[in-house]
């Protein structure tokens, strides 16, 4: 119970800031503005004529692709900038002080902002990306193949960047923990894409490298993921069939030939569990 008070009492902090009225306006701007490209689009013409309605899919369906890798580093960005304060503002302004007075144990205040972070960010995820996709359904008509799977990815990767952020935050200044969080993203998706590059020129070092990247911290596999989740089944099977000279030619990382393995999934869930378990380690060790 004291877990799920402190998971409500991060949720409320949160409504409160200008941050979140202020996230909601941009978010609202955002899907007017897709809703005005969008309609621009169905009525684009080439040569005098309308696009036909493979071609109007086809091209809906590159852009949502780019909208989610956008919107995946929006996410990243937030879950730094929300999951870092969530405890490193309470240690720096030492009102942590007057809450650990009480008989109350660090793991369950701990667990609360975590879990209270994650909640805002998949309730983020899930209105922002499905106002995104219905606005694309009904102007294009086009859906993607599994957008619920593909907003579940996103999510998960800003579950990893969270998580990695309260982490850091149990030792870091807050800036520092929230800076080297959303970095850590970013070099997980250069990662990705190291070692795709290795794979198509069938450089094992170079592959290896990026593997162990992806490993280190697992956003990227999530965002393959997503990224499979989204594109049409034409996307995928032109993925799967590419010769690895053609990739060499021109990786594309905005292309997954097949979904992230179950193995992989399953070291993500570890990898979370375990950060967080020492996050708690450290927090318990920790001089207030």
């Amino acid at each position: 119970m004291t877990v799920l008070l402190f998971a409500a009492l991060t949720l409320r902090e949160l409504m409160r800031r200008r941050l979140a009225a202020a996230v909601g306006f941009v978010t609202l701007a955002i899907v007017a503005f897709t809703a005005w490209g969008f309609h621009r689009l169905t009525v684009a013409t080439v040569g005098g004529v309308t696009l036909p309605e493979p071609a109007l899919r086809a091209t809906a369906a590159g852009i949502v692709i780019l909208l989610a890798f956008l919107f995946s580093f929006v996410l990243a960005i937030g879950a730094a900038l929300i999951g870092a304060p969530a405890l490193g503002e309470s240690l720096a302004n030492g009102e942590i002080l007057a809450v650990l007075a009480r008989p109350i144990r660090r793991a369950e205040l701990l667990a609360g902002r975590w879990l209270g972070t994650l909640v805002a960010l998949v309730l983020f995820a899930a209105v922002a990306g499905g106002a995104e996709l219905l606005v694309v359904r009904a102007i294009t008509g086009y859906v993607p193949p599994h957008p619920l799977g593909a907003l579940a990815y996103l999510a998960g990767a800003a579950a990893v960047v969270t998580t990695a952020a309260i982490a850091l935050a149990t030792r870091l200044p807050v800036i520092a923990a929230g800076a080297v969080a959303a970095l850590l993203f970013g070099l997980a998706w250069i990662g990705g894409i190291v070692e795709t590059i290795g794979l198509a020129l069938n450089n094992d070092r170079l592959a290896d490298a990026g593997t162990l990247v992806a490993l280190a911290f697992p956003s990227d596999a999530l965002w393959r993921g997503a990224l499979y989740d989204l594109q049409p089944a034409v996307f995928s099977a032109l993925a799967a069939t590419m010769s690895p000279s053609a990739a060499a030619g021109g990786v594309n990382p905005f292309s997954a030939a097949a979904p992230p393995p179950a193995a992989l999934l399953a070291w993500t869930a570890g990898w979370v569990l375990v950060v967080f378990g020492a996050a708690l380690a450290s927090f318990r060790t920790r001089d207030l």
